[in-house]
Order: structure tokens, then C-alpha cells, then sequence
């Protein structure tokens, strides 16, 4: 049975026998994600599930990112999975296009900082859990993602439920409740991409998925056939016969190496198209005023998810291939700054984004794009993109990470919160317990010189 081989293999995985390369990919996946999930803490969606989990006032159990405000660690996973996927800079797992960090860690740390676990059992967690689902999410493609299942929310879930059960040392009768528990729950449609609701999705996965191995914990029963079973989770939700990725090979390699980091604050298939647009723009010195018409060969799901040719929120461009080389192009960017109302609608903007077409074409990759621009007075200059940066061909250095992470936070933490941050994961595996990073992860009062020794 798949789903008993699935549990056997995440229960016997041990930190001890993982490639210290893994270990070093979770940490950086953990930068990455924190950073994103403090930038975005103010957001005004944050604001109004914060001022639900206050109407319910539950107990007031572990940190929000960003903020001062605590909450009960089902909120609290929920609200950190939200953040961290707000601003759509959190890192990616191309094969499928999942989010693997935004539901697991917001899951396994609320539960890590009120059962006191430590970083290393955290790592640990966390490199089962991105297992589970990114092994999920390629058995589910592309027919689940096509058919308008969020994958992020639907295996995220799982993964979650997953790490929190390593988490908690369940036995493979209780780990086995928590995989159904998670697979009862699917969360997200991509029709709500554009909107507040698509970061909801890993929020609400984390939510679930924590919710799924705290109830497994106390013996509440499910099908142990959650995933293979004929009515199951697999059955149900895609067309695909790649069950057996699930357990097929475990251990032999770790897709958590396959994971990808966003340079660009947007849809991840708009990257190349960004890329282009930026390394045409400086290396030509060309100017918006003397385009005639810039043109995109792009793969399908160019147009598929980021097709919005006239956004009107900061939200909607993020889904905007459109909006993105205009950005690209006029500010040598694509951060926060550039998915706001106010730029999605400015006029020079607007004006640049009419000229951008885009044709698809199946023999270009996801991380590739071939850009044609055409000036007023006929000089045309051309780029291909064979791996965009931040993809897992051309990766983001530590250095660039951390200088994102710098660059994201923005004032939410002062500076030298952020760089006791960066130094603290980087020995997060010897952390007894989580008390330092949860303290260095939310404002406070101006940090003295020994407070980052």
C-alpha cells in the first residue's frame, strides 16, 4: 500500500543520515521564506484574518512574523503561510510550479515554538515534509494543476500534515490518520489567483495540515488507504498513474536540491520574461518612448496563469506577464515597489505594457523565454533566456539570498535583527529551542551591538 510505504519511509528518515547538502538547502529555504513571510506581515489581508483570530480569541501560543500580536499556533500557521506567499517571493519547485516552504514551515514552527523542538528536529521536519509534497505534487501534474487545483494548497497540505507527524514522532498508525486527515482537506483554486484569497491557500494548508496531525495524535481514525484508495485523494483529483513516485527511490535523492528562489516578486513564469526585459533594456540602453513593440515566444503557462493583459491591482500584476517586462524594462526590477496599485496603473507603465505580445510555444521551457524588441526607427534586438536566474540552472548565491532577505524585511525589523537572523540560521541545527528566532522575528526595541554576538 502506497500510503504505508510513504509513512514507513518519513518515520525512518533520520537527520543523522541525511546529505549534509540537504541540511544546507533547508536553511536557505528557511531565509528565504522568513524573510518573505516578515516583509508582507502588514499586509491588509494579514490585518483582517488577525482581527478574526482576536474575535476568537484563542490562547496566545506562538509568534506571527513581523508582528508583536501572538496567537493560537493553528492561526499562527495559518497567518505565516499567508504572509510568506503575499508578495509571491517565496521559493518554487519548477517541475510543478509548488511553493514547498509556505505551508510546511509555518505548520512545524508554531507547533516547534509551543512544544519547545529544536532546530535540528525542525530541519528534520522540514526536509520530510518538502519531500512528501514536492513527490506528491509531480504525481499530480499536470492534470490536477490544469484541472484548477492550487498544488501549493492541495499537496502543501499534506506536507504539512506530514512534517508536523515527524514533528511529533507518531507511530505509523497515527502518521497514517494524519496523511488522511490532510488528504480529506484540499484547499485552493487557481481561479483566485490575483486576489487575497491565492495566499490564502498555503496558509490554510499549513493551518490543515498542522490540525490533521494534532488530531491523528490523539487516535482520531481516517480510511489507511488515504491516497491509493479508489475514492481517495488520488482517484478524486488528477488523471495521472504516477502513484508510485511517492516511495519509488526515497533516499536515493532529495528534491529539496531541486528547489528555486525568486529574484522577482511575481508568478514565477513571468521570470524569464523579466530577465529579458531588464539584460535588453541595460545592455542596449534603449528607451520605452522608442519601443514599437516588444514580443514574447513563452511556454503555455505563460499565458495560462499570467495572461491578465490589464491589471488593476498590485495583485493582478503579479499575475501579469504584461505588466512584469514593463517593469522590467522601466525599472530594472521586479520587487515589491513594482506590484503595488499605484505602479500597476501608472501611466508610463500602462503605456509600455500595450506594446508587450506574447505567442507560446510547447518547445520552451518553463525557465526560458525568447524576447523580440522592436524600436521606432526599426532596429530590432533580440535575447533568448535558456535559464532564468533563480531558476535551479542558474540559482541564487548565498549572498543573494541573504541580500534579499535584507532587501524584503524592509523596516518591518531593524538591521541588526536581520543580520542576527541571517547568521542565526545559518547554525540553526544547533538551536536547543526556537526562543532566539522567534524574538529576532518580530519588531522590538533598537538591538544593541551585543545582542547579535
Amino acid at each position: 500500500m502506497i500510503t504505508s510505504q510513504l509513512v514507513k519511509h518519513v518515520i525512518e528518515t533520520k537527520m543523522e543520515r541525511l546529505p549534509p547538502e540537504t541540511i544546507a538547502e533547508a536553511k536557505r529555504s528557511l531565509l528565504n521564506w522568513a524573510g518573505a513571510a516578515i516583509g508582507a506581515s502588514k499586509h491588509p489581508s494579514m490585518e483582517k484574518v488577525l482581527k478574526v483570530a482576536t474575535l476568537i480569541n484563542g490562547e496566545k501560543q506562538a509568534t506571527v512574523l513581523g508582528r508583536k500580536e501572538r496567537t493560537d499556533v493553528l492561526f499562527a500557521a495559518l497567518l505565516n503561510g499567508m504572509s510568506s506567499h503575499i508578495f509571491d517571493f517565496d521559493d518554487t519547485f519548477l517541475d510543478t510550479i509548488l511553493h514547498p516552504s509556505a505551508p510546511v514551515f509555518p505548520a512545524i514552527l508554531a507547533y516547534a515554538e509551543h512544544y519547545q523542538k529544536s532546530g535540528k528536529d525542525v530541519l528534520e521536519a522540514f526536509i520530510v515534509g518538502c519531500e512528501v509534497e514536492q513527490r506528491l505534487a509531480q504525481a499530480l501534474y499536470p492534470s490536477h494543476y490544469w484541472r484548477g487545483w492550487h498544488i501549493t494548497g492541495t499537496a502543501g497540505t499534506i506536507g504539512a500534515a506530514a512534517a508536523v507527524a515527524k514533528l511529533q514522532g507518531l507511530d505509523e498508525e497515527r502518521f497514517t490518520y494524519a496523511i488522511g486527515l490532510a488528504a480529506t482537506e484540499p484547499t485552493g483554486l487557481r481561479e483566485m489567483f490575483g486576489t487575497m484569497t491565492k495566499p490564502y491557500h498555503p496558509g490554510k494548508a499549513a493551518m490543515n495540515g498542522l490540525m490533521a496531525a494534532l488530531l491523528a495524535e490523539s487516535g482520531f481514525t481516517t480510511s489507511k488507504q488515504p491516497l491509493e484508495a479508489p475514492r481517495g485523494y488520488y482517484a478524486v483529483l488528477t488523471d495521472e498513474t504516477k502513484l508510485e513516485r511517492l516511495t519509488d527511490g526515497w533516499g536515493e535523492s532529495w528534491e529539496i536540491l531541486n528547489n528555486s528562489y525568486k529574484p522577482f516578486a511575481s508568478g514565477v513564469v513571468t521570470h524569464p520574461s523579466i530577465d529579458a526585459a531588464i539584460q535588453l533594456q541595460q545592455n542596449y540602453d534603449l528607451k520605452a518612448d522608442d519601443v514599437q513593440s516588444i514580443h514574447l515566444l513563452a511556454h503555455p503557462l505563460v499565458k495560462e496563469l499570467t495572461g491578465k493583459k490589464q491589471p488593476e491591482t498590485g495583485l493582478e500584476g503579479k499575475f501579469s506577464v504584461y505588466h512584469c517586462v514593463a517593469c522590467g524594462f522601466l525599472d530594472g526590477k521586479a520587487g515589491v515597489s513594482q506590484f503595488t496599485d499605484e505602479r500597476v496603473k501608472d501611466r508610463d507603465i500602462v503605456t509600455l505594457r500595450d506594446k508587450v505580445e506574447v505567442d507560446i510555444s510547447e518547445a520552451i521551457h518553463e525557465d526560458q523565454v525568447r524576447i523580440q524588441v522592436t524600436m521606432k526607427n526599426g532596429d530590432v534586438h533580440e535575447r533568448f533566456i535558456e535559464h532564468a536566474i533563480g531558476s535551479v540552472n542558474a540559482p541564487m548565491t548565498n549572498a543573494q539570498l541573504e541580500q534579499k532577505f535584507v532587501d524584503v524585511t524592509a523596516t518591518i525589523i531593524d538591521e541588526k535583527r536581520k543580520a542576527a537572523l541571517i547568521k542565526l540560521i545559518d547554525d540553526f541545527d544547533s538551536l536547543h529551542d526556537l526562543s532566539s528566532f522567534f524574538q529576532l522575528c518580530v519588531p522590538g526595541d533598537e538591538m544593541t551591538g551585543d545582542e547579535t554576538d
